[in-house]
């Protein structure tokens, strides 16, 4: 039989402070999350806000075997806080080597809600945490926390590959006429900071008619006009350049094959309320982007499902007559 046991933390690694606005980085020490640290430091350094950097030691289970005790999982669990704390100093000699103080807590829990409380303690306005690399072990660690800290999370959560230094410059929003996808597009500008590449990208899934042709399903009458009021919606600062583009495909692919083509940096998707058709999106689209996009990608948090199933009109604006 095994159980999980509560150690108290040692005072410099406590969650300190509130720091109001801050941007959340969650990092494991790892490689696979240099990009994370680097970019999350960058975009705080831009903005003129702290960072709140965390990370966490999974709890070591504790079991009753013969002459092991609970102290001794404890000195355990100590020796891991320990090691971390190695890792850590590794880490910022890879992406910030300096003699500046570099505070960071260390908590002991579920990763997933330690990250989400953290961010909530220091009213975090975006999560920046690793997205790993690709294969089977990657989306059993990186990209499934991920994914599951931006289900969970109230604000968006920016997820990174390790590669990445700067900040993103050329960003592809997925765009489903949603409040959601609005969401997603505030986001985007947000990181972006007032200039860049804002590509507003529709897609439309196709169907396969059996010894047809493959037709688009769900073919709105004006996409662009709509693109387009939305864009006048959230009042694109004049640095920023901003470009339609309707896709036909399986959405997630056709995001992800289409930000690859641009050298996007990154990707930027709504979350979906916890209505029916908003767990299916969720899992078509945004997971599916999460687990195969080689660049970062943004995700704004779901709106409740009363508010996101409320249909938004984006009408092109009128056009004179003669």
């Amino acid at each position: 039989m095994s159980r999980t046991i509560e150690i108290e933390l040692f005072a410099s690694i406590s969650a300190g402070k509130p720091l109001g606005g801050s941007i959340a980085v969650a990092t494991d020490g790892t490689h696979d999350s240099d990009g994370a640290v680097r970019l999350g430091v960058e975009l705080a350094r831009r903005d003129g806000v702290a960072v709140a950097l965390l990370s966490v030691v999974e709890p070591l289970p504790f079991a009753d075997y013969e002459g092991s005790t609970a102290v001794d999982t404890e000195r355990l669990t100590r020796l891991t806080i320990e090691e971390r704390e190695g890792e850590l100093a590794a880490q910022r000699a890879r992406t910030f080597p300096t003699d500046r103080p570099w505070p960071h807590a260390i908590h002991v829990g579920n990763r997933v809600d330690e990250i989400v409380k953290h961010a909530e303690h220091h009213n975090a306005s975006l999560i920046v945490l690793g997205i790993g690399s690709h294969g089977v072990f990657a989306r059993l660690l990186h990209r499934e926390t991920a994914l599951r800290v931006i289900r969970t999370a109230a604000i968006p959560v920016l997820a990174v590959p390790s590669c990445a230094s700067e900040v993103p410059r050329r960003a592809v929003v997925a765009i489903d006429f949603t409040p959601a996808s609005e969401d997603a597009a505030r986001a985007a500008l947000d990181v972006l900071g007032g200039r860049g590449t804002l590509y507003f990208a529709h897609a439309r899934p196709r169907i396969v008619i059996p010894q047809g042709d493959s037709r688009a399903w769900g073919e709105p009458a004006d996409v662009l006009g709509r693109l387009e009021a939305m864009a006048r919606r959230l009042d694109i600062p004049d640095g920023v350049t901003v470009e339609f583009v309707s896709l036909h495909g399986e959405p997630a692919d056709e995001l992800v094959a289409f930000a690859e083509q641009q050298h996007a940096d990154m990707i930027a998707t709504g979350a979906h309320g916890r209505s029916a058709i908003g767990r299916l999106v969720l899992g078509s689209v945004s997971t599916k982007v999460v687990r195969s996009a080689p660049c970062a990608v943004l995700v704004a948090p779901a709106r409740p499902a009363a508010a996101e199933e409320r249909p938004v009109a984006y009408e092109p604006a009128a056009q004179p007559i003669g």
